[in-house]
């Protein structure tokens, strides 16, 4: 019988610097070479999980919330959920009525992805954009107005503030077909992240997805956030690092140690696969 493990990044197998540890990375990647069956799945996107390189991973991994598959093997994406363009039409409606605007992503033909701003709100997505500006796998273009076109593929909608500028927000996104949102804490400020996406899209699918591609015969899903909860009621067995929200944890079928403490690599240490 063989297992799939899969992690969520920040929070989870990241420290509180956003590093991957050099144990956990020494760890991960013998048992890699083992034969463990290891990806991870996050609301990042290729530019800002190169972090992971040293794990010289080989599964396909699960990005922003599930609306992208990589495969590390093929060096390509494989899996896009896009937004319906009348849907996406109607987000920056909402976004413009509630006087705010967002990270607006958007994918080309070979999967390359363009980010639209207008404008950089506070020092968190001051702290996003000037991480993330000279990727190699994103562009940034900082325009006056935001439009969707009608040859536009958009896959994600991110802004970071405070909880009650972003609650109304995620509320009346809630109740738009075609786009879920996700709300949750910054793992790094007392601010928070909005994300919106395909409601085709989330870590359950992207996690079941690459469960069926490798062939496994079960799911162990390692997360801290409330972005993971669905992944985490969809996997076999859920583990939650013990510094996790608490929401989280009572959703867990086991707690181990903390996420900058080598948690999921201990974990893993002493699991057999």
């Amino acid at each position: 019988m063989s297992t799939l493990y899969i992690s969520d990044l920040d929070g989870t197998l990241l420290d509180k610097n956003a590093k991957l540890s050099e144990k956990s990375a020494e760890i991960i990647r013998n048992l890699i070479k083992r034969g463990l069956l290891f990806t991870v799945a996050t609301a990042r996107s290729l530019s800002s999980i190169k972090i992971l390189d040293k794990l010289e991973l080989k599964l396909p991994c699960v990005q922003l919330n599930g609306v992208l598959i990589y495969d590390f093997s093929k060096g390509k994406y494989i899996d896009c959920n896009s937004i319906e363009l009348t849907v996406a039409r109607k987000v920056i409606e909402i976004l413009r009525r509630h006087d705010r605007t967002s990270f607006v992503y958007k994918v080309d033909d070979e999967y390359g992805i363009h980010v639209e701003f207008e404008k950089l709100w506070n020092e968190p997505e001051r702290n996003f954009f000037e991480a993330r500006r000279n990727s190699d796998y994103k562009s940034f273009n900082k325009i006056d107005n935001i439009e969707i076109n009608e040859n536009d593929k958009v896959i994600y909608f991110t802004m970071v503030d405070s909880y009650a500028r972003l609650l109304p927000i995620h509320e009346e996104i809630a109740e738009t077909d075609g786009v879920r949102s996700i709300l949750y804490s910054d793992n790094y400020s007392d601010l928070y992240y909005l994300e919106i996406f395909s409601s085709a899209a989330s870590k359950a699918d992207g996690m079941l997805r690459v469960k069926e591609m490798v062939g496994a015969d079960k799911a162990v899903a390692f997360g801290d956030n409330y972005n993971d909860l669905d992944m985490l009621k969809n996997a076999d067995i859920a583990v939650a690092v013990s510094d996790a929200r608490e929401k989280v944890k009572k959703a867990a079928d086991i707690v181990i140690g903390r996420s900058y403490e080598d948690g999921v690599a201990e974990f893993l240490l002493n699991e057999r696969f």
